[in-house]
């Protein structure tokens, strides 16, 4: 709920409907932030077992991370796309 909100408010001026906000909330991109100050901080430490296990930390976040969006995105597009009307 932390990332969804502030998303779907950005999103409120454009033609996005609010399933289609709802989802890119939801399914947007992830990880850019931990990437970014898990390789300041591996950079910044000595070489040596801590920094090893900043990396180590950082690599499986992000993984991790990609492994359950991407196991969650078909339920939650199936969840949030509105049925079509059957055809005839």
């Amino acid at each position: 709920m932390v990332r969804i909100i502030p998303v779907h408010l950005s999103l409120a001026g454009s033609a996005l409907t609010h399933r289609e906000r709802l989802q890119v909330g939801i399914l947007g991109p992830r990880g850019t932030t931990s990437v970014v100050f898990g390789l300041l901080a591996f950079n910044r430490l000595p070489e040596g077992p801590v920094a090893d296990t900043i990396l180590l930390i950082t690599v499986t976040l992000v993984l991790g991370s990609v492994v359950l969006h991407g196991i969650g995105a078909g339920p939650t597009v199936k969840w949030l796309t509105p049925a079509k009307p059957a055809r005839r």
